[in-house]
């Protein structure tokens, strides 16, 4: 790997030299700052040694490796083995926002001690970068570059793309670094199983291992999404991409440069569309086009307590109106914890307004497990340590 990577960088030596000789603005070419926006993102972790308890049988659970055979021989001196982390190295995409903040995925720099950048017209590496923060929920990390570098910026989009709409995708796909590939914006929600305040856009623009982090344009070159996910059974494009939306990227990006972390806002509700058909023929004789209902309200939550309710039908929040989850969750993109939102409902037949103070997402800590200090109970815990993930046919926020 380590051979690979040197290989990479040298090319991109080659590279980023052969770009600075040939003069574009005689050409007039269109995306030369969109070129110069994007860098090359790589990422290194020291090796390291850390002390490990050998597991064994708790309560008559059988080791599914057997006895440990030298068990014994550590116990009779006092010591305890080693396990050896070997390094590890990434490498990715990421593009300039302003002067010296650069946008990728958190798994492209996830675990990394040191990281260093290639730009498109500066024929060296940056190594004075470091990382200010991240969500990795959403996958989005900000890096800042701590010297001064020549480079271009891109800006974000102000409207939504519409599916069918022409995207381009800028990236170091395959290892083959600046690779710009264009397709259209195939689907404009995918959920998230895992957290349903994120979702993503579909493209077919080609994108690859190593895309990781790189932009999502619109014909105007402003960034419209951050290509995160390739669906494929073979782990290379066969069509589908995933793009995180720019509305949220630029929530979580402009936070982490704020405070330094991303922080969600809450409802407390379960939402799915309604599946009562008496119900759906009622609402399409008043003209009402919105069978978003409210399936479940969180105990405590700030929907409970400002009077939302299952079984209500959401029309509309601060005037803008309902159809399907996507709304919510992108209005809810736009505020924080303590904002108000103006919700109009439909219970029972009749309308009802009100207001919410949202509540806050309540972040769950990861916390560093440290080898050292596993004990044999931990390693044979009785309870799986992962449960399979049912889809769910609503959303809960």
């Amino acid at each position: 790997m380590l051979a690979r990577l040197v290989f990479i960088i040298s090319f991109i030596f080659v590279t980023t030299a052969t770009a600075g000789t040939f003069d574009y603005k005689k050409q007039d070419w269109t995306w030369e700052s969109t070129f110069d926006s994007i860098v090359v993102v790589t990422g290194h972790s020291a090796g390291e040694s850390k002390k490990f308890i050998m597991p064994n049988n708790k309560k008559g659970v059988p080791n599914p490796n057997g006895e440990d055979p030298y068990k014994d021989f550590f116990q009779e001196r006092g010591e305890q083995p080693e396990v050896i982390v070997p390094p590890k190295s990434s490498l990715g995409t990421g593009f300039f926002i302003n002067d010296i903040h650069i946008v990728t995925n958190y798994h492209v720099v996830k675990g990394m001690d040191t990281f260093t950048i290639y730009t498109w017209s500066f024929p060296f590496a940056v190594k004075e970068v470091v990382l200010i923060g991240y969500d990795e929920t959403v996958d989005i990390a900000v890096l800042e570059v701590k010297e001064h570098v020549q480079h271009s910026k891109l800006d974000w989009a102000t409207e939504n793309p519409l599916m069918g709409d022409d995207v381009y995708a800028l990236g170091h796909g395959l290892n083959l670094i600046w690779s710009f590939t264009k397709g259209i914006l195939s689907y404009d929600y995918r959920p998230n199983p895992l957290d349903s305040f994120v979702h993503y856009y579909q493209t077919d623009a080609v994108i690859n291992p190593g895309n990781s982090g790189g932009v999502l344009l619109n014909e105007q070159g402003e960034i419209i999404g951050v290509n995160t996910l390739l669906i494929s059974p073979t782990k290379f494009y066969v069509g589908y991409g995933y793009s995180i939306p720019w509305k949220l990227a630029k929530r979580v990006v402009e936070q982490i440069i704020q405070v330094g972390h991303h922080t969600k806002p809450s409802i407390g509700i379960q939402m799915g569309i309604i599946d009562d058909r008496e119900l759906y023929e009622k609402l399409n004789l008043r003209g009402i086009e919105s069978y978003l209902e409210i399936k479940e309200v969180v105990h405590e939550s700030a929907a409970f307590h400002f009077g939302l309710q299952a079984g209500d039908i959401i029309i509309s929040m601060d005037n803008t109106t309902i159809k399907v989850v996507p709304d919510v969750i992108e209005i809810l993109w736009l505020k924080m914890p303590g904002d108000s939102v103006d919700f109009l409902v439909l219970r029972d037949m009749e309308y009802v307004s009100l207001s919410v103070i949202l509540g806050r997402v309540e972040e769950v800590v990861e916390e560093e497990i440290i080898l050292e200090e596993l004990t044999e109970e931990e390693m044979y815990d009785e309870e799986p340590l992962l449960e399979p993930i049912e889809e769910e046919t609503s959303k809960k926020w």
